[in-house]
């Protein structure tokens, strides 16, 4: 396949490429890439199935239209003080442009909006954090989540 065989981006996705969307949790801003974002919608509490064997990072998985997708706490990512599940959660659930991440909700505040990327810092788009804002990164979640703990019982 050669150069001129490839569809070139569409203005729709470059001006989406450029796009942020801002959300809050606690006194944080933690920000996403607007291509990273399939939706945004709330989790009845007792849709939410807990996984007492994981990182309490991992809150637990909820069935959203028959899939399943994790649920993390953008608290506990952050490390900000206790988290616990309100009756209904906020959630950005990953798109495919999240990578590893993909239909991955995390559990935030509330949304604020979004901001092109001239709008932002500009060290956030090079580091995790700028002041108050974080970037939401791959990085920020650690490989070793998916994997159950055990805890071991001395006699």
């Amino acid at each position: 396949m050669n150069a001129t065989d490839q569809t070139p981006p569409s203005a729709e996705q470059i001006s989406l490429a450029n796009r942020f969307i801002l959300t809050q949790v606690d006194r944080q801003t933690l920000v996403f890439p607007a291509t990273w974002v399939a939706e945004i919608l709330r989790i009845d509490r007792s849709q939410i199935l807990n996984l007492p064997f994981y990182d309490s990072l991992l809150v637990g998985i909820a069935n959203y239209n028959g899939v399943i997708t994790p649920l993390i706490a953008a608290a506990h990512l952050l490390e900000i003080a206790q988290f616990t599940v309100p009756e209904r959660v906020m959630v950005v659930r990953l798109s495919e442009a999240a990578g590893q991440l993909e239909n991955v909700s995390i559990i935030i505040d509330r949304a604020i909006g979004s901001s092109s990327r001239e709008e932002l810092p500009t060290d956030l788009l090079t580091e995790n954090s700028s002041g108050a804002m974080v970037m939401m990164r791959n990085q920020l979640v650690p490989a070793s989540l998916w994997q159950p703990q055990y805890w071991s019982v001395n006699n």
